[in-house]
């Protein structure tokens, strides 16, 4: 099926393979979809303005992190360029700074220098008409990720259902620090959220909830999160 890209009144939206990889809002606002809880994990635990966004399709997290006002410098990596060029055609006027490299994530990763605030992963590949996540996701990254990130900071991965691999073994293998991870009643995803400062499910779910409500994402009420415990680092 490939790669298909969809024009409508209020968004772009960018499909592979009958998977949704991207909702792009021609203005700031919510996704409606998982990346509204990513840009509310920027906005709640990310401590500074320095980002990695590992994966960025069209960019459609960045709309709705522009929407709650999250002013963050995003260094995005992605492999597909074509997306790019979707994103600066309609979000030219207010994306803020984002400045795109056409690379590897792994091997963009290793040549970073100075540390981030905050590191998202949101890789995903084609394989047998499906979209599942790259093995590096799971080899090279978490260790990498681990490293590039400030004490301070936090690492969001965004993690899909692939096949020859758990979901146990997936969320143990993504595991850089303490967190949580967010469960969707409407999508397959599940969202790892990982720093000092995240705190435990409770306290996060209901900043998390408030704060996706607050944008106006209809996803608020379709989201469940648990602490991630000891048993779910990696054996």
């Amino acid at each position: 099926m490939g790669t298909r890209i969809r024009y409508h009144e209020d968004t772009v939206s960018i499909e592979e393979n009958g998977w949704l990889l991207c909702e792009l809002p021609r203005l700031p606002g919510p996704t409606h979809s998982v990346w509204d809880v990513l840009a509310c994990a920027v906005k709640l635990f990310a401590p500074g303005s320095r980002m990695a966004m590992l994966g960025f399709a069209g960019g459609g997290m960045v709309g709705a992190m522009r929407a709650i006002g999250c002013e963050q410098e995003v260094a995005a990596v992605d492999l597909w360029t074509e997306g790019f060029d979707i994103f600066r055609e309609v979000a030219a006027d207010w994306s803020g700074a984002v400045h795109f490299h056409a690379e590897d994530a792994v091997a963009w990763m290793r040549r970073q220098r100075m540390l981030f605030d905050v590191i998202v992963e949101d890789l995903s590949v084609p394989r047998d008409g499906d979209v599942v996540k790259p093995e590096a996701s799971w080899i090279d990254l978490p260790s990498l990720m681990r490293r590039k990130v400030k004490k301070s900071g936090v690492v969001i991965t965004n993690l899909l259902p692939t096949p020859g691999i758990s979901w146990e073994n997936l969320v143990s293998a993504a595991r850089v620090g303490p967190g949580v991870v967010v469960e969707f009643e409407s999508y397959y995803n599940r969202v790892l959220i990982q720093g000092h400062g995240v705190g435990q499910a409770r306290s996060s779910g209901n900043r998390l909830r408030k704060m996706m409500r607050l944008m106006g994402s209809d996803l608020a009420g379709g989201i469940r999160v648990r602490s991630l415990q000891d048993s779910d680092w990696p054996r």
